[in-house]
């Protein structure tokens, strides 16, 4: 894969491979982001924290490495975890992986590291580790990762991820200085599937949200915490429709708008597997703006710092017929799309293509199915062969008062759709036909049942 296939406005790193993104938080005016990182390729691998910073969401600023893993000290990964703010200081919290006893399966430890200059540069504690799994008091937690922090009254919380009697689980902790932590119980347990990763809780009013990572879609359930720190579900559903191919291991921060903010990790997996591309390897989403409505649903919605980025537009007025399709007036690999629908007597499919050539192959269509009230990412026309993630990726969509709002990111090789802001889709697309750039709409209710249509070519903030 060449740098062709490089995204120009998404986050990432310079240069070789990154993962999950760690740690984010919003201290002294600047939005932090850390990311599981291997400095010395492009492939997965001796994992580091990678570091960035932006003043606005949009443009950011590339950081010296946070964390290397203590050899000397038998560690040889530093996984993912979280940051929190103590006073003036920043803490992180991470899973320390080594070989042998110190193995990801059954010997993880949580470790801590502190920073006072303004996360530039970090010191691990040195009564590491601060968690070890003798706190579960005999229960065999397997694959225990991904600490998350947060202060609740006087107390810290703490989540992680993991494994027990073969079922994906997250245990939670608290503690009264972030040194000396103490098990509370199983804070939620999934039948239906082997293992939890990188589990985030939120907080609103009385309602908790605790989002986890299990290996496929991205779930997230809702509901009040009891005396005995178990969630009790009231409402369940998918961050993103994606799966571990397109959108995975999110992490969230609050900034000083109160707005909590979410931020997701896109692999590069072409042939089945990890693979580097030219140099560099994963792309972090963009940063999403998530809110607890009242029904329970998570709704989410694509920083409105973003807008910066808008340069050339093309409105409704730009379409025009060709064929079966009505091609956008303005072309680009790099757009944002913000089309309406009144579904109202809609009832065949319709739909958006992007990153079309001049043969009219559409890489990418984006589906509508007004009567199944079904939303598709279709990829099987995509000219890298073989492409072992064509698999169509779907998601549930509730109408809004009749109404569908599609906003759609394209970036080169991202494709990133809000739907109503309660259905997310993200994927990943290596088109070969360097060339095809063009914005079409197909399907009779395209046209007919089109309430508004804007298209905006983005500017890059990423250099070749």
């Amino acid at each position: 894969m060449g740098q062709q296939y490089r995204p120009t406005y998404h986050f990432l790193p310079e240069r070789n491979w990154m993962n999950d993104p760690n740690g984010t938080i919003f201290f002294e005016g600047y939005y932090h982001l850390f990311y599981q990182y291997n400095p010395y390729g492009d492939k997965w691998g001796t994992i580091h924290w990678g570091h960035a910073r932006s003043l606005d969401l949009v443009h950011w600023e590339h950081l010296p490495i946070a964390l290397y893993p203590s050899n000397e000290l038998g560690e040889v990964h530093c996984f993912s975890g979280c940051a929190v703010q103590d006073g003036t200081e920043a803490r992180i919290f991470y899973t320390s992986i080594g070989d042998g006893e110190r193995n990801a399966a059954t010997g993880a430890e949580q470790w801590m590291a502190t920073s006072t200059d303004g996360l530039m540069t970090w010191t691990k504690h040195p009564g590491n580790p601060v968690l070890t799994s003798e706190l579960h008091d005999g229960a065999d937690v397997r694959e225990w990762r991904d600490p998350f922090v947060w202060r609740q009254g006087e107390e810290w919380l703490m989540v992680t991820g993991g494994a027990y009697e073969g079922k994906g689980c997250v245990t939670i902790y608290k503690s009264a200085d972030l040194e000396q932590w103490s098990f509370l119980n199983f804070l939620y347990i999934d039948p239906e599937v082997s293992l939890c990763e990188c589990p985030l809780v939120y907080r609103q009013d009385d309602r908790y949200v605790l989002i986890y990572s299990p290996g496929g879609v991205v779930k997230y359930l809702t509901g009040k915490l009891s005396d005995t720190y178990q969630l009790i579900p009231e409402t369940q559903g998918i961050v993103d429709h994606s799966g571990w191919e397109g959108y995975y291991a999110p992490n969230l921060l609050t900034d000083d708008r109160n707005r909590c903010i979410l931020f997701g990790w896109m692999p590069d997996v072409a042939r089945g597997e990890f693979t580097g591309a030219d140099g560099w390897s994963g792309v972090q989403a963009l940063p999403r703006v998530m809110e607890l409505t009242a029904s329970g649903r998570l709704a989410m919605r694509p920083v409105p710092e973003l807008q910066r980025l808008r340069g050339q537009h093309a409105g409704r007025e730009s379409l025009a017929a060709e064929g079966d399709r009505w091609i956008a007036g303005l072309q680009g690999r790099t757009v944002e799309l913000l089309a309406e629908f009144d579904l109202a007597g809609a009832a065949s499919p319709f739909g958006i293509g992007v990153l079309r050539s001049e043969d009219g192959r559409e890489e990418t269509r984006i589906v509508v199915d007004p009567a199944a009230k079904q939303i598709t990412i279709d990829r099987s026309d995509s000219s890298l062969s073989p492409l072992t993630h064509k698999t169509p990726i779907s998601g549930d969509f509730e109408a809004k008062d009749g109404r569908l709002k599609l906003h759609v990111f394209v970036d080169r090789t991202t494709v990133e759709v809000f739907c109503n802001e309660t259905t997310c889709l993200s994927a990943r697309i290596y088109p070969m036909q360097e060339q095809g750039a063009g914005v079409s709409l197909f399907g009779e209710a395209a046209r007919s049942a089109m309430a508004g249509f804007d298209m905006w070519e983005l500017t890059a903030t990423q250099s070749e």
